[in-house]
């Protein structure tokens, strides 16, 4: 790899497809297949992005719930190494990125995804030697700081409605399986309720050993343009004693969660210490399909 960083348009879009092909091998539970369909474009003039964008349209996700033994062993010698020190750092700005998928395949099920971002600070840094010897890229990097300032953008996904529950039982069940858990027949359902609220109805079956029962969910939930989700009403149940039984152990914490407000801003600016970032005019529309929109700056 060149030591030139950034160097032009070319060398950014062929740093990002190795990178993104590095960091996705070392996923853990996660196997994406399509990744050189992947479209990537790069506009560089001088230490600016004017424009990024990658285009994920029918890659392919797919989860494996099975422990690794290679991957936890990668875990336990990436915690070992020292964050090297960059040798060289510019500043830049990314003007435009958008990353876009209509749609991508999580297992079996269609969500379109597009997430579009503005006047971001970037840095380009570079490394007296690779950060991971396995990867001869990783000698550069290309960084956003924690503070984003000025920055702003968009975000939406959708999923169709009635692909709610192949989606929904598609993750459970192989991860369900893993603790002997049988997973059986799913029912789900999320309407609108007023102008800010969603009612979520679901039913699962399932069977552990010689135990077969089933349970049923319902609650309402009020999600604010300014980000603040809040759950008014929770109520868990089931027909089987031993399961109702079970499930009196769930109701403390449930009712803990209801009437409390979850600010998701707060939450952003707690763990990614991004202060400058904040969500705007956050909707949750459903029909045929449910969607998800909102602004960020």
């Amino acid at each position: 790899m060149t030591t030139s960083w950034p160097g032009d348009s070319a060398t950014v879009v062929r740093w990002l497809r190795a990178t993104l092909h590095a960091d996705l091998a070392d996923s853990r539970g996660a196997t994406v297949k399509g990744l050189d369909d992947v479209k990537i474009t790069a506009d560089l003039e001088g230490n600016d992005l004017r424009h990024l964008a990658f285009d994920a349209t029918r890659v392919r996700l797919e989860f494996d719930w099975r422990a690794s033994p290679d991957l936890a062993a990668r875990d336990e010698e990436a915690a070992d190494r020292h964050e090297p020190h960059p040798i060289h750092e510019e500043p830049g700005t990314l003007r435009e990125i958008r990353v876009r998928a209509a749609p991508i395949r999580i297992e079996r099920t269609d969500v379109n995804i597009d997430v579009q971002a503005f006047d971001l600070p970037i840095l380009w840094q570079t490394f007296a030697e690779p950060t991971d010897p396995r990867h001869v890229e990783s000698i550069h990097s290309l960084t956003i700081p924690d503070d984003v300032g000025p920055a702003r953008g968009t975000f939406s996904a959708s999923i169709r409605t009635k692909d709610l529950v192949p989606l929904v039982t598609s993750l459970l069940r192989p991860a369900l399986a893993e603790i002997g858990v049988r997973l059986g027949r799913v029912k789900l359902d999320a309407a609108r309720d007023g102008s800010d609220g969603i009612q979520v109805t679901a039913y699962a079956g399932g069977r552990w050993k010689l135990l077969v029962a089933s349970a049923r969910a319902n609650a309402r939930v009020q999600v604010s343009r300014d980000a603040v989700i809040t759950v008014h009403e929770f109520t868990l149940g089931s027909r089987n004693p031993l399961v109702a039984v079970a499930l009196r152990f769930a109701r403390k914490p449930i009712r803990e969660i209801v009437g409390k407000p979850y600010d998701l801003n707060g939450v952003i600016s707690a763990e990614g210490g991004a202060t400058s970032v904040r969500i705007h005019d956050l909707r949750v529309t459903t029909g045929s399909e449910l969607a998800v929109s909102g602004r960020v700056n």
